[in-house]
């Protein structure tokens, strides 16, 4: 495992929340310090692109999570009947995953532009490529089901070519946008969010131009709704923001922001991270109180 805790000075145990960071890897620790300075015992944990772990997002299983929240709840400044996930981008995939597969240690779940669908893995390294796409995920030893991305349209094989020769950043959205049309494909990737026995809060921009995650927001909602979820949901859409809302302090790879268009005007996306982080802040103290749930 790595990762780093954050805490506030010893005394009572303190609500814990882990957090997540996205595709570009590493470990970023800002968002839980921001939160161990709000009262939170927050750990920072990564999962891929840090010595001793894998170099590339590629079937990390489910159960190194499990093992870090285990972990997690073990510890002297953490209350082990209060932990919380929070995870943006691909790690707002992954907290619905792990809500879904543990609900018996997850008491709220909160995604920053996440993803009710397992996308495929998209790896650094070339050599993954071998053999045709890759889950990002696995549990109990079989890669998780996920869902592959549409062509490029001419316009984005434009772009690809100038990233490559001028380094110019590339939206991503429409490869996403095209495969959600087809049900045949989506339906077996999207995760049952209604197995979650949790509190559940995502946050979007509507021009997050990584990956529609307003969309994507909307079909976890749905699902909930249909299944009749028994505990409070709540989506957070603003308009004219991007990718990049997140935990204060967060803070990605730069050779990963590099590389793609995330969308927003730098207003909205202002906007967005501080009434986002008020009402998560609101959210997280509501549901991880002694008591609840």
């Amino acid at each position: 495992m790595v990762g780093t805790l954050f805490h506030p000075a010893p005394g009572a145990p303190c609500p814990a929340v882990v957090t997540l960071g996205g595709a570009g890897g590493g470990l970023s620790e800002g968002g839980a310090r921001t939160l161990a300075s709000e009262g939170f015992a927050a750990l920072a944990l990564a999962y891929f692109g840090v010595d001793p772990l894998p170099e590339d997002l590629v079937e990390i299983p489910l159960e190194y999570f499990e093992k870090a929240i285990a972990w997690l709840k073990a510890q002297p400044a953490a209350d082990g009947d209060r932990v919380a996930v929070v995870g943006n981008s691909k790690g707002g995939e992954l907290v619905l995953l792990l809500g879904a597969a543990y609900p018996e240690h997850v008491r709220a779940v909160v995604g920053y532009a996440p993803s009710g669908v397992v996308w495929r893995s998209v790896p650094f390294d070339r050599e993954v490529y071998h053999g045709g796409p890759r889950s990002p995920w696995s549990y109990r030893g079989a890669p998780v089901p996920f869902a592959g991305l549409s062509g490029p349209s001419m316009r984005e094989m434009v772009q690809m070519t100038e990233y490559f020769f001028e380094g110019r950043p590339i939206s991503t959205r429409g490869f996403f946008e095209r495969a959600l049309d087809d049900e045949a494909v989506v339906a077996p990737a999207s995760i049952a969010v209604e197995k979650i026995e949790a509190p559940v809060l995502l946050i979007s921009g509507t021009d997050d131009r990584l990956w529609p995650s307003t969309r994507l927001s909307e079909m976890v909602i749905e699902r909930l709704k249909a299944h009749e979820h028994p505990f409070p949901y709540e989506h957070l859409s603003y308009e004219g923001a991007g990718h990049m809302i997140s935990l204060p302090g967060y803070e990605p790879a730069r050779s990963w922001r590099d590389r793609y268009e995330l969308g927003g005007s730098r207003e909205a996306n202002e906007l967005a991270n501080a009434d986002s982080w008020t009402k998560v802040l609101g959210f997280l103290r509501e549901h991880l109180k002694p008591g609840a749930g």
